[in-house]
């Protein structure tokens, strides 16, 4: 079973070549689409440096560079990883083990520093929409199906794609095994750089689905309540800056 791997990068020099090196090793079984949004660094030269890789260069959003891979992507199961992850030895058979069954299967994600930021679940119709796209994967029918990313979200456009693909009746599969060590939070400035972003998340999918309104499983562990603190800035700094995006027109979900 082959899969497409898409990846958005932005200077991730660093990072992405800590990621393609832990994909070599599935490399005849995978095709790598790095979609660069205008990177000034090696970024692209990395990225060109292994064959299974097809390079695009674009400037756009995260949503956006994701929609352009799917778009380009020729197998039928698309996984999406982030620059700043690594995937382990297990993470490509235990994906395509899940996928024989699934429609959508859903990695574990931690921080191998420790320095965890744990998600806060918004169950929809039983499901948790919050699986993040540094380690997921859907087969191709699924975009045909539901259309894309919006590629006028900020933070937040996976787990609006996941609302939708929960609400066409597709089944999000958790499988633990199927581990990409993701490394985002390595100083306490970007825990709270995070957290916040997650806030400010927390009111464009409000914006965009109203029906999730007060249905954050926020738990009461003090690492959470600091976090909800932190969270509440980024959730008012949405709210301050009001409705730019519908005064210039906002765009549909993802679908070009």
């Amino acid at each position: 079973m082959n899969v497409s791997v898409v990846i958005t990068t932005k200077n991730a020099e660093e990072d992405l070549k800590r990621l393609l090196d832990s994909l070599d090793k599935f490399s005849k079984s995978i095709e790598v689409i790095v979609v660069d949004s205008r990177s000034t660094d090696d970024t692209p030269k990395i990225a060109k440096s292994r064959p299974y890789v097809k390079f695009i260069s674009e400037e756009c959003t995260a949503g956006g560079g994701r929609n352009i891979g799917v778009k380009n992507a020729k197998y039928d199961i698309i996984a999406m990883l982030d620059a700043d992850t690594e995937v382990t030895d297990e993470w490509f058979p235990e994906l395509v083990s899940t996928m024989k069954y699934s429609d959508i299967a859903a990695g574990y994600a931690p921080d191998p520093n420790g320095k965890h930021l744990s998600r806060v679940p918004i169950v929809i119709n039983g499901q948790d929409i919050t699986y993040p796209q540094c380690n997921i994967a859907y087969k191709k029918h699924v975009f045909d199906d539901v259309g894309f990313l919006r590629d006028d979200m900020t933070y937040a456009e996976d787990c609006e794609f996941n609302y939708r693909c929960t609400k066409k009746g597709y089944k999000i599969t958790y499988n633990p095994k199927m581990v990409a060590f993701h490394y985002e939070r390595p100083t306490k400035k970007q825990w709270i750089s995070k957290a916040i972003k997650n806030g400010y998340g927390r009111f464009e999918l409000e914006k965009f689905i109203p029906e999730i309104k007060n249905k954050h499983e926020h738990g009461f562990k003090m690492n959470n309540l600091i976090r909800l603190g932190f969270g509440f800035i980024g959730y008012v700094m949405g709210h301050l800056k009001g409705n730019k995006k519908d005064e210039e027109g906002v765009k549909g979900p993802g679908i070009r």
